[in-house]
């Protein structure tokens, strides 16, 4: 059984690193395509991510603790297909004349391993019909392909991590997990008759100039942010000043509205008018930037510094700045959220907001 359990557990530890870092991009090309992210179609692409590495950690863990040869030299290879039932026959409890005899196949290893290697790609077929839309064909040849991987994976001892294979490469495992693929599109209708038809998900209309939803605008700020702070690891508050006005005011200026993370995500600033004026982007800016994140930098720079001289009774005061900045705005930018309510202070302030394009 913990042959089974450490590869989900191993799975579940590393999915939520995978999945952030798969979020971003993800959340790019949904907006793009569909004007929104679909909420079934986040949990079926993830869970599929899901499903994906637990597969491929079942094939692969436990690995062995010392790398030496732990197949007989020269029977690295089984080619003989569907040596399995002899596998099975060979070593069997069950008589054939004797249905009772039937349940001691599920606790012989041999049957056991071949019933898992005959469900392990099952997921994936429906995933590839019912998710990705394909055909019959091109399920059966991408579930090859996949247990192919699986098994150069193991035969070439992780592509040289180990000197020698630590499992055998058995043309059974392609038939039956090939076979598995093809079970699971065969299955998929099971699905689809609970599950809507996310084919019918069809890209938004979205009118121009209407307001950018809050998880789209903190997106496209993130990518921007991350754009910033390579800059910013240079160096200190005049960097941070310089950096973030030629990011987030002149190049929107002379873009009228664009930075690269609105591009991505199909939105822009808009003012009153066509066209930005400095002095607008600048007010914003000055509010965003410059009256929350860098008073936030100087606050943080004054605690270290306080901490480091134990200046504890000044320290207790920058503290209580600080939680207070951000209470106001988490409080602030989570009740406009609760209102639906798309303007805040900085974009009440200068009269320029996210809209869609």
């Amino acid at each position: 059984m913990n042959a089974y359990l450490i590869p989900i557990e191993t799975a579940l530890i590393f999915f939520p690193f995978l999945a952030a870092i798969m979020s971003i991009p993800y959340a790019i090309h949904d907006y793009r395509k569909y004007g929104k992210v679909h909420k079934l179609k986040t949990f079926l692409f993830f869970s599929f991510i899901f499903y994906m590495m637990t597969a491929f950690f079942l094939t692969l863990l436990p690995l062995p603790i010392v790398d030496k040869p732990r197949i007989p030299s020269g029977h690295y290879v089984q080619l003989i297909p569907f040596n399995f039932i002899h596998d099975i026959m060979k070593n069997t409890n069950v008589i054939l004349s004797n249905p009772r005899t039937y349940l001691h196949l599920f606790s012989e290893s041999a049957f056991i391993q071949a019933l898992f290697n005959a469900i392990l790609l099952l997921p994936l077929g429906v995933y590839l019909r019912y998710y990705f839309k394909r055909n019959l064909k091109q399920t059966i040849f991408i579930t090859f392909l996949v247990s192919l991987f699986f098994e150069v994976t193991q035969l070439t001892g992780i592509y040289g991590i180990y000197k020698y294979p630590y499992r055998l490469f058995d043309v059974d495992d392609l038939i039956l997990n090939t076979f598995s693929g093809f079970l699971g599109y065969l299955i998929t209708p099971m699905f689809t008759y609970i599950l809507p038809d996310i084919n019918k998900v069809k890209a938004k209309i979205i009118s121009e100039g209407k307001y950018s939803t809050y998880p789209k605008r903190i997106i496209a700020f993130l990518i921007d942010w991350c754009i910033c702070s390579v800059f910013l690891m240079f160096g200190g508050i005049i960097v941070f000043i310089i950096v973030t006005f030629i990011y987030f005011i002149l190049i929107p200026y002379f873009t009228n509205g664009f930075t690269i993370g609105k591009k991505l995500l199909k939105m822009r600033l808009k003012g009153p008018n066509d066209r930005l004026t400095f002095i607008q982007l600048l007010k914003r800016y000055g509010v965003l930037i410059y009256g929350y994140f860098l008073i936030s930098d100087i606050l943080n720079s004054a605690s270290t510094y306080l901490s480091n001289i134990e200046k504890y009774d000044f320290l207790i005061l920058i503290t209580i700045l600080q939680l207070a900045l951000n209470l106001y705005v988490f409080i602030h930018i989570l009740s406009h959220m609760i209102k639906h309510d798309p303007i805040l202070l900085h974009d009440k302030i200068s009269g320029v907001s996210n809209v869609d394009i």
